[in-house]
């Protein structure tokens, strides 16, 4: 039954009434309860009050439910036409329909509504912006709905930190190598997968097995492409081609160390936040571990060290200067190219002329002679062993970043690319299932607080990434740096596999810019300067025990 009468709306200067139909979140829930079509049932309730006024309105339902005008189109378009007072009345179940938005959005309506009198028109009653008492009841209605959203957002989100703190798995499906017990909310161990993670971090950690035994140190890359090529392990996915970022985000999470974190979020400016790190729920022994500390750590410990390796192909051994060179021209990592060509002499005999050359991959970049590379970096070594004291002491601390810029920024930047179009598709994803009422707001929320929290972390990664720190002159002990780079020194000419040399030139030198200044011709060999970048273990005690790890 209508409120007021057609007469007196027409008196009032109404002529077009939009109807807002949207979903509370009781209606929500009644209708995962019940199945009804509660959209439905509200547009069937205004259409008794308005279709017997005989007053043309339009009918504007919302599928999704918002906290915000922003996450709301269709009420978008309400404000907009309140703006050109296309509508001198809007109809609404109830004033509540409208709000739960922001404060500063439910400044937006309010301040519309008093100033273009937009007649809120219910079941009930119909408020007039200009009637004092209507207006409080506006004002009032606003800001109860915004309460009420607030604290059914807290008593929820209280709910889900009790459950963390208890252990209860609180992040959607189970991950993998893990089940999710419905009995106890806890996750237990998938002995199947388990097993395939524990191959993971040994395989990290200590090497993918030889032929011959022994162990080959790898990188995610490589790793990546030894479970592609060489084994039918699938990935967490099912897929028969591993990534390497899927390593790293496997090898990087606690969980399989038994330890929970559930990142707490709060609201600022409207917005959905992660809170600090220091905030963030931390339950250790929250399930059963699959990796045992010691091997945690030395994960761990290796996902640190920021030096760049080679990225040899499984079947290959990297030569010496594999990984460390860097062309100064375009920044690409240059690499050895080896051939063999034979020779006709004037006796007709054949000669075989073996061409090693140190090469970026860039056309018309740079290409020297990679034994004279070579031989220079160990020329390198021996000039600063023979320097001055004080002198060497100058110059180390000019040339060893203590946190040196992370060499693997190719790797980076391509994981950072990667990642930010998968959180990119999963945002529009959250977004489409929230127009069409799939999530709830609290389920939005969530979401869009985990995705904006990664694409957070990615933007620190990256800044990390471009990072350097220089050393401290006084942390610098130059006996012992000069006793290092005679070690380094004697076990290069003592190492006879090219690998092992390789390891021994990384575990000094970060990487190597290579600068061309003359292209060679003919027999005259080109000219090129070099910028090394010493790490900074070669001023530790232990340098050399580390170096033969």
């Amino acid at each position: 039954m209508a409120p007021v009468s057609a007469e007196y709306l027409i008196e009032l200067g109404i002529e077009n009434i939009l109807n807002y139909l949207r979903k509370s979140r009781a209606d929500l829930e009644h209708e995962r309860r019940t199945g009804e079509d509660v959209l439905k049932a509200q547009k069937e309730l205004m259409d008794r009050v308005l279709e017997p006024l005989g007053i043309p309105y339009d009918q504007r339902p919302e599928v999704g439910s918002g906290d915000k005008i922003s996450t709301r189109p269709v009420f978008q378009g309400v404000v907009e036409d309140m703006r050109l007072k296309k509508y001198q009345a809007i109809a609404v179940k109830e004033i509540s329909r409208m709000g739960r938005g922001s404060y500063t959005d439910m400044g937006v309506i309010y301040d519309l509504i008093v100033e273009n009198r937009v007649f809120i028109l219910t079941p009930y009653k119909l408020y007039d912006p200009r009637n004092p008492s209507d207006l409080r009841q506006i004002r009032f209605e606003l800001f109860m709905s915004r309460e009420e959203f607030e604290t059914t957002r807290e008593r929820l989100f209280g709910g889900r930190v009790n459950n963390a703190i208890a252990g209860r798995w609180v992040a959607g499906p189970a991950p993998f190598g893990f089940d999710y017990d419905k009995d106890t909310k806890k996750l237990i161990i998938n002995e199947n997968e388990a097993g395939i993670v524990r191959m993971i971090f040994d395989y990290y950690v200590n090497g993918v097995p030889q032929a011959d035994g022994s162990r080959r140190e790898v990188s995610f890359r490589a790793l990546a492409t030894y479970f592609s090529k060489k084994t039918l392990i699938r990935t967490p996915k099912g897929k028969k081609e591993w990534h390497p970022h899927q390593l790293l985000q496997l090898v990087s999470n606690e969980r399989y160390i038994g330890t929970m974190r559930f990142r707490t979020t709060q609201r600022v400016n409207g917005k959905v936040v992660q809170r600090p790190e220091e905030e963030h729920i931390i339950v250790p022994n929250a399930f059963p571990a699959i990796i045992d500390t010691d091997t945690w750590e030395k994960a761990q410990a290796k996902l640190q060290d920021s030096s760049h390796k080679p990225r040899n192909k499984m079947d290959f051994a990297p030569c010496e200067l594999a990984g460390l060179c860097v062309c100064q021209k375009c920044g690409r990592r240059m690499v050895r190219q080896y051939s063999v060509q034979n020779y006709k002499t004037k006796s007709g005999a054949t000669s075989k002329y073996h061409k090693e050359f140190l090469w970026c991959t860039s056309a018309g970049c740079t290409f020297l002679k990679y034994r004279s590379i070579e031989e220079d970096l160990l020329e390198v070594l021996q000039h600063f062993k023979n320097l001055d004291k004080d002198i060497l002491q100058e110059q180390l601390s000019l040339l060893i970043a203590a946190d040196q810029k992370d060499n693997r920024q190719e790797d980076i930047s391509a994981y950072i690319e990667q990642r930010s179009k998968e959180l990119k598709n999963r945002m529009r994803f959250v977004y489409e299932k929230y127009e069409t009422g799939k999530y709830t707001d609290e389920m939005f929320d969530e979401r869009k607080a985990e995705i904006d929290s990664e694409l957070q972390e990615l933007t620190i990664l990256e800044g990390e990434a471009n990072k350097q720190f220089p050393v401290e002159k006084n942390k610098i002990d130059i006996d012992v740096v000069k006793k290092n780079l005679t070690s380094v020194l004697e076990a290069y000419q003592a190492a006879d596999d090219k690998s092992d040399r390789n390891k021994i030139l990384r575990s000094v030198f970060d990487h190597v810019i290579v600068e061309l200044t003359e292209r060679g011709r003919g027999r005259i060999p080109a000219k090129y300067v070099l910028y090394p970048v010493l790490k900074p273990g070669l001023v530790a005690r232990d340098f050399f025990s580390l170096m033969s790890k």
